[in-house]
């Protein structure tokens, strides 16, 4: 399975788990840096090894985050497709303009508040998914940016995964 093909699968979680759902105040702090360049770095097979073997272990930790998640929409009656149509448009600050019943407006906050309860669980056993594999998370970070943005180091790591899976 190809690292873009996971990091893709786990949109549907960011956009559960991301700024979508916090406070406004909340969402301000954690407006993204300007994009950052990768600075040309010659990472070692062992370190893309590594950053490989993290990103895998980050794909279970995600994919069981988003069962939870799965789990509290269903609890809540709410579906996934409503709930990302309300959750887009409370981050535009809109969610009174959404075509919603009030059942379902409860349903929704109910949803967030808790998806929100797990967030710093989630983020603990991500961080420690990557430190598993010997990693500290400025590596992984700056690995991850290179692998978005320099198609050489991309090609390697899914060479590596694709070799890891055989």
């Amino acid at each position: 399975m190809n690292l873009k093909q996971n990091l893709k699968g786990a949109a549907f979680a960011a956009l559960i788990c991301g700024a979508a759902l916090a406070a406004p105040a909340a969402m301000a702090q954690q407006t993204a840096p300007p994009t950052q360049q990768a600075q040309p770095q010659n990472f070692s097979d062992a370190d893309l090894q590594q950053f490989a073997d993290a990103s895998a272990r980050l794909m279970t930790v995600q994919q069981e985050g988003e069962k939870a998640m799965m789990g509290i929409l269903e609890e809540e009656k709410l579906s996934v497709d409503k709930f990302n149509q309300m959750a887009q448009a409370h981050q535009q600050q809109k969610l009174s303009e959404v075509e919603a019943t009030p059942e379902e407006m409860a349903a929704f906050n109910n949803a967030a508040q808790r998806m929100m309860e797990m967030q710093p669980a989630l983020q603990k056993d991500l961080e420690a998914a990557i430190q598993q594999e010997g990693m500290t998370l400025e590596k992984f970070e700056q690995i991850m940016l290179a692998y978005r943005q320099d198609q050489a180091v991309q090609q390697r790591v899914d060479q590596l995964m694709q070799e890891k899976q055989n």
